[in-house]
């Protein structure tokens, strides 16, 4: 099977989700108090997702397609 890459719009929403899911836990700490586990998740999951997108952004531009 050929290997397809991700619409543009897609990569970015992924670095978006993952920079918010990474910062929301630390700006809404004062107000809501989130369990470690879940926050901790919260974070690595937004990281996680924020590699993601760069990764898939680094190889779309090294294929030289548009974008």
């Amino acid at each position: 099977m050929k290997f397809t890459q991700p619409p543009m719009l897609i990569i970015r929403l992924m670095i978006a989700g993952g920079l918010l899911m990474a910062t929301l836990p630390n700006l809404f700490a004062e107000h809501i108090k989130f369990p470690d586990f879940l926050r901790g998740m919260l974070i690595g999951l937004g990281i996680g997702l924020e590699f993601a997108g760069f990764i898939l952004l680094r190889r779309l531009r090294r294929t030289g397609t548009p974008c």
